[in-house]
Protein backbone atom coordinates (compact mmCIF):
# COMPACT_ATOMS: atom_id res chain seq x y z
CA UNK A 1 0.00 0.00 0.00
CA UNK A 2 1.06 3.62 -1.00
CA UNK A 3 2.02 5.52 2.30
CA UNK A 4 0.43 8.54 2.01
CA UNK A 5 2.49 12.36 1.64
CA UNK A 6 3.33 13.82 4.29
CA UNK A 7 1.77 17.62 5.40
CA UNK A 8 4.82 19.00 4.61
CA UNK A 9 5.22 17.54 1.25
CA UNK A 10 1.62 18.21 0.51
CA UNK A 11 2.00 21.53 1.57
CA UNK A 12 5.21 22.25 -0.89
CA UNK A 13 2.95 20.87 -3.52
CA UNK A 14 -0.53 22.85 -3.18
CA UNK A 15 2.40 26.13 -3.22
CA UNK A 16 3.91 24.57 -6.21
CA UNK A 17 0.39 24.67 -7.88
CA UNK A 18 -0.31 27.85 -6.63
CA UNK A 19 2.69 29.53 -7.90
CA UNK A 20 2.61 27.60 -11.53
CA UNK A 21 -1.13 29.44 -11.97
CA UNK A 22 0.35 32.86 -10.70
CA UNK A 23 3.13 32.38 -13.26
CA UNK A 24 0.25 32.15 -16.41
CA UNK A 25 -0.13 35.14 -15.90
CA UNK A 26 3.24 36.05 -17.93
CA UNK A 27 2.75 33.68 -20.33
CA UNK A 28 3.69 29.88 -21.10
CA UNK A 29 6.44 29.44 -18.40
CA UNK A 30 9.26 27.04 -19.72
CA UNK A 31 11.12 27.19 -16.48
CA UNK A 32 10.23 28.49 -12.61
CA UNK A 33 12.15 29.00 -9.32
CA UNK A 34 12.04 30.80 -6.18
CA UNK A 35 15.37 31.57 -4.12
CA UNK A 36 16.65 34.33 -1.69
CA UNK A 37 19.25 36.49 -2.80
CA UNK A 38 22.19 37.30 0.04
CA UNK A 39 25.43 37.91 -0.01
CA UNK A 40 27.10 34.41 -0.94
CA UNK A 41 24.76 34.39 -3.97
CA UNK A 42 25.89 37.69 -4.91
CA UNK A 43 29.34 36.72 -4.72
CA UNK A 44 28.55 34.02 -6.53
CA UNK A 45 26.96 36.41 -9.28
CA UNK A 46 30.00 38.83 -9.32
CA UNK A 47 32.03 36.05 -10.89
CA UNK A 48 29.71 35.52 -13.61
CA UNK A 49 28.71 39.55 -13.98
CA UNK A 50 30.36 41.64 -16.66
CA UNK A 51 31.90 41.08 -20.00
CA UNK A 52 34.60 37.70 -20.73
CA UNK A 53 37.08 39.70 -21.13
CA UNK A 54 36.99 42.73 -18.68
CA UNK A 55 39.74 40.84 -16.36
CA UNK A 56 41.74 40.23 -19.03
CA UNK A 57 41.76 44.05 -20.08
CA UNK A 58 42.96 45.10 -16.89
CA UNK A 59 45.74 42.99 -16.67
CA UNK A 60 46.85 44.05 -20.23
CA UNK A 61 46.72 47.48 -19.73
CA UNK A 62 48.78 47.11 -15.99
CA UNK A 63 51.72 44.86 -18.21
CA UNK A 64 51.08 47.66 -21.10
CA UNK A 65 51.57 50.74 -18.37
CA UNK A 66 54.60 48.58 -17.12
CA UNK A 67 55.97 48.25 -19.92
CA UNK A 68 55.76 52.28 -20.58
CA UNK A 69 56.88 53.04 -17.14
CA UNK A 70 60.29 51.01 -17.94
CA UNK A 71 60.59 52.45 -21.53
CA UNK A 72 60.23 56.29 -19.94
CA UNK A 73 62.56 55.67 -17.74
CA UNK A 74 65.31 54.36 -20.00
CA UNK A 75 64.82 57.21 -22.74
CA UNK A 76 63.38 60.22 -20.64
CA UNK A 77 64.29 59.78 -16.98
CA UNK A 78 63.83 63.34 -16.21
CA UNK A 79 60.05 63.07 -17.19
CA UNK A 80 58.82 62.93 -13.30
CA UNK A 81 55.29 64.08 -14.13
CA UNK A 82 54.79 60.96 -16.71
CA UNK A 83 56.59 58.58 -14.98
CA UNK A 84 54.54 59.11 -11.93
CA UNK A 85 51.31 58.96 -14.23
CA UNK A 86 52.45 55.85 -15.69
CA UNK A 87 53.21 54.05 -12.14
CA UNK A 88 49.87 54.86 -10.71
CA UNK A 89 47.96 53.74 -13.82
CA UNK A 90 50.37 50.21 -13.24
CA UNK A 91 49.38 50.24 -9.19
CA UNK A 92 46.13 51.09 -9.79
CA UNK A 93 45.52 48.00 -12.72
CA UNK A 94 47.68 46.11 -11.15
CA UNK A 95 45.51 46.15 -7.68
CA UNK A 96 41.84 45.71 -9.93
CA UNK A 97 43.69 42.47 -11.28
CA UNK A 98 44.59 41.21 -7.97
CA UNK A 99 41.64 41.94 -6.17
CA UNK A 100 39.16 41.24 -8.99
CA UNK A 101 36.22 39.12 -7.06
CA UNK A 102 36.15 42.31 -5.29
CA UNK A 103 35.51 44.67 -7.85
CA UNK A 104 33.15 42.29 -9.92
CA UNK A 105 31.06 42.22 -6.28
CA UNK A 106 31.29 46.00 -6.34
CA UNK A 107 30.21 46.25 -10.34
CA UNK A 108 27.48 43.42 -9.54
CA UNK A 109 26.19 45.38 -6.84
CA UNK A 110 25.58 48.57 -9.28
CA UNK A 111 23.31 46.33 -11.39
CA UNK A 112 19.70 44.67 -10.40
CA UNK A 113 21.72 41.84 -8.95
CA UNK A 114 22.89 43.88 -5.94
CA UNK A 115 20.91 43.52 -2.82
CA UNK A 116 17.70 45.72 -1.64
CA UNK A 117 16.63 45.74 1.49
CA UNK A 118 16.12 42.92 4.16
CA UNK A 119 14.15 40.74 2.05
CA UNK A 120 16.03 39.65 -1.17
CA UNK A 121 13.21 36.97 -1.82
CA UNK A 122 13.38 36.65 -5.90
CA UNK A 123 11.07 34.54 -8.61
CA UNK A 124 12.05 34.07 -11.61
CA UNK A 125 9.88 32.98 -14.75
CA UNK A 126 11.29 32.14 -18.00
CA UNK A 127 8.96 32.32 -21.04
CA UNK A 128 9.60 31.65 -24.86
CA UNK A 129 10.29 35.36 -25.58
CA UNK A 130 10.99 37.19 -22.13
CA UNK A 131 12.49 36.76 -18.42
CA UNK A 132 10.37 38.00 -15.49
CA UNK A 133 11.77 38.78 -12.04
CA UNK A 134 9.67 38.90 -9.41
CA UNK A 135 11.84 41.40 -6.43
CA UNK A 136 11.91 42.97 -3.04
CA UNK A 137 9.58 45.38 -2.44
CA UNK A 138 6.86 43.74 -4.92
CA UNK A 139 9.03 44.82 -7.70
CA UNK A 140 8.84 43.08 -11.11
CA UNK A 141 11.27 43.72 -14.26
CA UNK A 142 10.49 42.01 -17.99
CA UNK A 143 13.28 41.53 -19.98
CA UNK A 144 12.87 40.40 -23.42
CA UNK A 145 15.00 37.49 -24.70
CA UNK A 146 15.62 39.67 -27.91
CA UNK A 147 17.42 42.15 -25.82
CA UNK A 148 19.96 39.15 -24.20
CA UNK A 149 23.59 40.29 -24.90
CA UNK A 150 24.92 36.90 -23.12
CA UNK A 151 24.75 34.59 -20.39
CA UNK A 152 27.43 33.29 -18.22
CA UNK A 153 27.30 29.91 -16.63
CA UNK A 154 28.83 27.82 -13.88
CA UNK A 155 27.86 24.17 -12.38
CA UNK A 156 26.20 26.65 -9.69
CA UNK A 157 24.62 29.46 -11.11
CA UNK A 158 24.02 31.46 -14.29
CA UNK A 159 23.58 35.45 -14.93
CA UNK A 160 21.87 36.61 -18.05
CA UNK A 161 22.99 40.18 -18.77
CA UNK A 162 20.10 42.10 -20.78
CA UNK A 163 22.86 45.34 -20.99
CA UNK A 164 22.17 48.61 -18.69
CA UNK A 165 23.27 46.60 -15.66
CA UNK A 166 19.75 44.71 -16.24
CA UNK A 167 20.82 41.36 -15.50
CA UNK A 168 19.09 38.24 -13.77
CA UNK A 169 20.38 35.82 -11.55
CA UNK A 170 19.73 32.08 -11.61
CA UNK A 171 21.09 29.41 -8.91
CA UNK A 172 20.82 26.21 -10.13
CA UNK A 173 19.99 24.63 -6.42
CA UNK A 174 16.32 25.43 -6.30
CA UNK A 175 15.68 23.36 -9.32
CA UNK A 176 16.77 19.87 -10.85
CA UNK A 177 19.94 19.31 -12.59
CA UNK A 178 18.45 18.54 -15.71
CA UNK A 179 16.03 21.74 -15.74
CA UNK A 180 18.86 23.43 -14.82
CA UNK A 181 21.18 22.41 -18.20
CA UNK A 182 17.71 22.82 -20.24
CA UNK A 183 17.60 26.27 -19.05
CA UNK A 184 21.17 26.95 -19.99
CA UNK A 185 21.21 25.61 -22.91
CA UNK A 186 17.72 27.87 -23.91
CA UNK A 187 19.52 31.02 -22.87
CA UNK A 188 22.86 29.99 -24.60
CA UNK A 189 20.59 29.28 -27.86
CA UNK A 190 19.20 33.01 -27.82
CA UNK A 191 22.88 34.17 -27.57
CA UNK A 192 22.99 36.66 -30.45
CA UNK A 193 26.93 36.15 -30.31
CA UNK A 194 26.18 32.11 -31.31
CA UNK A 195 23.55 33.14 -33.31
CA UNK A 196 20.60 32.57 -31.53
CA UNK A 197 17.20 33.83 -32.11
Amino acid sequence: MAKKPSAKARKANEEAVRRAKLDEKYGKPLFSLTYDMNEYELSRAANLYGPDRMKDLFSGAAILSLALLILVLATMGDNIALIMILLVIAVVMSSITTNWSRFATFLARKSTLGLMGEDNRHHIVVTEDKVVEEGPDDRVAEYPLSELKHSRSSNEATVADFGGKRCVYIPRAPMSEGRYQALVRFLLDRNPKRGGR
